[in-house]
């Protein structure tokens, strides 16, 4: 079963992640064919150039009668080259070289025509495939107040130029004071969980109101394993090393990013992670290839620790990766659990989870310009007649399900045989209510309840929205 998905038919994972890899092949061979035809373009020129320049005629008509009559040697033998034997060479070799001009012509738009088609085809299924993802503008009030937009980076946001080594996570924590109005929300929310028969001791929540930067939580600050919710730690990295050059933009980089965090595809992490660290699943190593391969691996943890994301261990990848046959770690992965002492799977608190969400949406995680790009990736269609036409969508049996389909959402979502997570920012449409609602369920009774995560979704907004509406009504009186 995929890491993110609900169960579903055998056949359909299968021809999803069929097509996904046939995608992902499409887009990689769209940018060799492009990186081939720049290079032809230049072979074009120098071939143009050559043939314009009149630099050998000039230097012939300057030589003496007597020099016309040259000396050629090649090998041992000696020839006699005549004036008129060196013209006609020179009208050979222009011809030669039109007529390789035409071939490389025709071999450029051949291969124009192929990239095109294959543009044209991924673009046919992707939409086949699934409804693309609009970005959503963040409320005002999750900006800076000098920022307006999340358009473009400013100069007080963007990390300086790092080496992958010095890289470190950019925002530092907000502060957010406790509330006990949000904490009896959160209680509230326990409360159902217990009535429905499911035991609280695996369940973690965090709420935070982004109108009054208050926070509340129920064991928000206990490690658990995160399933997907992770992929929103490793899209973080990979945009600070976009930023700051460590990677380049490439098609296959940006499929595989969609392909991670709106389908949770585990084979996409898989490739996203194995560039961000610099390594690679595979059989054991010794000495110091397996030491740098290891410190490469633990530095993703470091990256958050240094801005205080005190105890997390993001720095083992996601299971089952159908196309490395993994079920789970094996050979240097393995290796480093056993010989290290590392955590078997990630771990993650709630609060760091809900933390990096509103990092996000204000605009901080990285830059402002980096966060929109994230933002985008990260934003749900709330509309049942959209998201249900999707079998592996992230909207049935979560946050989302239970609210008004006008409302602004962006989350992400983590489901194994043994939890059920979530991550979301929501903003009601006329923008006055505004918050981040974490919510993890460790155990296999809260995975195989698709009512529960809903259910404490719509409770929690309802209050929020009757918070909000209390605190209007307190002004106008006092007004």
């Amino acid at each position: 079963m995929r890491q993110l998905l609900k169960p579903k038919p055998e056949t359909i994972q299968q021809q999803n992640a069929a097509l996904k890899a046939k995608l992902a092949r499409a887009d990689r061979l769209i940018a060799q064919l492009k990186a081939e035809t720049s290079q032809l373009r230049a072979q074009i020129s120098q071939l143009q150039r050559r043939s314009a320049s009149p630099q050998s005629t000039a230097s012939f008509r300057t030589r003496s009668p007597a020099a016309q009559n040259r000396t050629v040697i090649t090998g041992s033998e000696t020839r006699l080259k005549h004036p008129q034997q060196a013209s006609s060479g020179r009208s050979s070799r222009a011809v030669a070289r039109r007529r390789s001009t035409a071939r490389l012509r025709l071999l450029l738009g051949t291969l124009l025509s192929f990239a095109v088609g294959l543009t044209i085809t991924a673009a046919f299924s992707r939409q086949r495939q699934q409804q693309p993802v609009a970005p959503i503008q963040p409320s005002a009030t999750l900006q800076p107040s000098s920022q307006p937009q999340l358009q473009a980076s400013t100069a007080a946001a963007v990390l300086p130029k790092q080496t992958i080594d010095e890289l470190v996570y950019n925002a530092q924590p907000a502060s957010l004071e406790a509330s006990p109005a949000l904490q009896a929300i959160v209680d509230g929310a326990v409360a159902l969980a217990a009535s429905k028969s499911l035991a609280t001791e695996p369940l973690s929540i965090t709420l935070i109101d982004l109108k009054a930067n208050m926070i509340a939580g129920y064991q928000k600050e206990k490690p658990r394993y995160p399933a997907s919710v992770v992929k929103l730690f490793w899209l973080v990295i990979c945009e600070a090393q976009l930023e700051n050059s460590i990677l380049q933009p490439d098609p296959a980089l940006s499929a595989d990013l969609t392909a991670m965090i709106v389908h949770s595809d585990n084979d996409a992490a898989s490739r996203i992670f194995d560039r961000i660290t610099q390594t690679t699943s595979g059989s054991q190593l010794s000495g110091e290839a397996y030491a740098t391969w290891l410190k490469n691996r633990l530095r993703m943890n470091q990256f958050f620790r240094a801005a205080g994301y005190d105890g997390l261990s993001i720095s083992q990848k996601n299971y089952p990766i159908y196309s490395l046959k993994l079920d789970g770690p094996d050979g240097r992965e393995l290796q480093m659990l056993d010989e290290q002492q590392q955590p078997i799977r990630s771990l993650v608190t709630s609060d760091q989870a809900a933390r990096l969400m509103y990092e996000i949406y204000s605009g901080k995680a990285i830059s402002a310009s980096r966060s929109q790009e994230m933002i985008a990736l990260l934003t749900r269609d709330l509309n049942p007649e959209s998201w249900k036409k999707q079998p592996d969508n992230s909207i049935a049996g979560f946050l989302g399900e239970s609210l008004p389909a006008d409302l602004r959402f962006a989350s992400k979502v983590g489901m194994t045989t043994k939890a059920r997570h979530e991550v979301a920012f929501i903003e009601s449409k006329d923008g006055k209510v505004a918050y981040i609602l974490a919510v993890f369920g460790a155990d296999p009774t809260y995975s195989q309840n698709s009512e529960i995560l809903p259910a404490i979704s719509n409770a929690v907004y309802t209050q929020m929205m009757e918070r909000s509406a209390h605190a209007e009504g307190m002004k106008k009186s006092e007004g």
